[in-house]
């Protein structure tokens, strides 16, 4: 065979496998995208967004469509919502590898340097794996072992305050979880709630929420918008995000450079942070540094308003269902003794308050839609297209509230999670879709279940809950229970205090 000949034969396969992939290429666009409604060219849906309870709003598209897998447009973005079990486990976990990615926010990520937080950090960067690792490390069985002392003298802290202003017992809750996540990261003991590091975990919490707030930024769906100068209409935005980068880096920095301060002095309680400052005794490099410093903020953000959410939640639903907690109560008195305080060490025997907080997860989720996803490549599932980058979030109500998993999804019922003669095995844990998906579930989780059961159970041990008004809550009327609407949700509507329990 002569050269041309060869030549020929060379580009004559290339071109047959050009005219293969074309052929692919246009098949993989023809296919549909998930069915759901249709929008405004330039706009999308943004404008027919439900303000309130949007979770809700996405189940009821499900049914309204026959389909769990639902998409829409915002914008130019391309959301699709996943409404029951099995399609979250066929993408966000089966198919990690391709759709453990965040969305970009050009407005939070790149104009307020927060890219590189725990919760924004691309899963393609290489810090990714480190901090989940570190997180892990830090929050395990192991090391929330260590942190018992620090979790019993702060639940002390709270029943105190329970005990003296009952009618508080939001802002109780907040100083308790707060108290042990300071101590947890920096070794910080803080003062109350008007503490100077917690004003400063808060704004940093505020702030972020603004740059993340959807639908705000329209430089996050257009990316032409980046070329408009801040003084002409709708380039503000370069200026706000300006300030905000500043205060944003400046308050990150805040907590981490007082660890390291009194790192230099010999005085300080060992935390997360004092433990990875330095390595055989020689500190580590900035790269280092700037590591353990985002994964001690994430420990806040991640640790306070999910477990205040949760134990909010379980207290009103304690008043709620007074028949349950009689029996947590009784458990608890048994396993512990009812003249003494709880110890972290009882946890793992108090079956029927791990099925409590397990229905406290599932009946009022602290997070109804999980933080987004995005997907890296083209993918295609039933038969729909999922588009390159397209934005996937996984609806945490919809599957809790599912009644071929959770019969009655609507009664608060800690039962279903306990064996039984009757009724055979236990319904699913919820836990598993509680914190996240796949390569972004939250890596702390087993801190976090020790410390919310440990709140539950020496809340229980002293007092006894009621609805305003009845010793009770038999004479009261039973308030509707509605959900504040965010990346995390509480309980709203009404209110309860605590009794002391005779």
């Amino acid at each position: 065979m002569d050269s041309s000949s060869g030549l020929f034969w060379t580009l004559a396969a290339i071109g047959f496998l050009l005219f293969v992939c074309s052929i692919k290429l246009k098949a993989s666009h023809s296919r549909p995208l998930p069915p759901g409604p249709i929008g405004h060219w330039f706009f999308g849906i943004k404008k027919q967004l439900p303000h309130k309870e949007p979770w809700k709003t996405y189940a009821s598209w499900s049914k309204l469509y026959d389909e769990s897998v639902i998409s829409f447009q915002v914008y130019n973005r391309t959301i699709i919502v996943l409404n029951d079990v099995q399609s979250v486990t066929d993408l966000l976990e089966r198919r990690a590898n391709i759709y453990s990615d965040r969305p970009e926010q050009y407005m939070s990520h790149t104009i307020c340097g927060r890219s590189k937080t725990v919760f924004n950090i691309s899963s393609q960067d290489p810090h990714h794996r480190i901090y989940r690792r570190l997180v892990q490390e830090g929050t395990g069985s192991r090391s929330t072992k260590a942190y018992w002392p620090v979790l019993q003298e702060e639940l002390g802290k709270l029943l105190e305050g329970l005990g003296d202003t009952p009618e508080n017992y939001v802002q109780h809750v907040r100083r308790n979880f707060v108290g042990v996540i300071m101590r947890v990261a920096y070794g910080y003991t803080i003062a109350g709630l008007d503490d100077t590091f917690v004003r400063v975990a808060e704004e940093t919490t505020r702030i972020t929420d603004k740059t993340m707030a959807n639908g705000s930024w329209l430089v996050d769906y257009y990316p032409i918008a980046r070329y408009i100068p801040p003084f002409l209409p709708g380039g503000g935005f370069k200026c706000t995000g300006k300030v905000w980068r500043e205060r944003l880096s400046y308050l990150s920095d805040v907590p981490h450079q007082w660890v390291k301060k009194q790192m230099a002095t010999g005085t300080y309680a060992g935390s997360f942070t004092s433990s990875l400052l330095t390595e055989d005794g020689v500190a580590v490099g900035k790269e280092r540094e700037d590591i353990i410093r985002w994964c001690a903020g994430g420990l806040y953000v991640g640790a306070s308003d999910t477990t205040v959410s949760a134990i909010t939640s379980f207290i009103l639903l304690m008043a709620l269902h007074p028949n349950v907690q009689t029996r947590a109560q009784t458990e608890i008195d048994e396993i512990c003794g009812r003249h003494q305080a709880p110890h972290p060490s009882h946890l793992g025997f108090l079956r029927y308050l791990q099925a409590v907080l397990r229905e406290v997860l599932r009946y009022a989720p602290v997070g109804n839609l999980a933080l987004p996803h995005k997907v890296t490549e083209e993918d295609t599932y039933r038969g729909y297209r999922i588009p390159k980058n397209a934005t996937v979030m996984g609806n945490v109500w919809a599957i809790m509230h599912d009644p071929s998993l959770f019969p009655n999804p609507d009664i608060f019922n800690p039962d279903r999670f306990l064996e039984s003669k009757l009724r055979g095995w236990a319904q699913p844990d919820p836990c598993r879709w509680a914190f996240g998906f796949g390569r972004r579930a939250c890596p702390g989780t087993h801190f976090a279940e020790t410390s919310m059961l440990f709140a539950m159970a020496g809340i229980l041990s002293e007092f006894s809950i009621s609805l305003p008004g009845s010793s009770d809550g038999a004479n009261t009327a039973k308030p509707k229970i509605s959900f504040t609407t965010g990346i995390t949700r509480y309980l709203t509507t009404f209110r309860s205090a605590p009794r002391a329990k005779h």
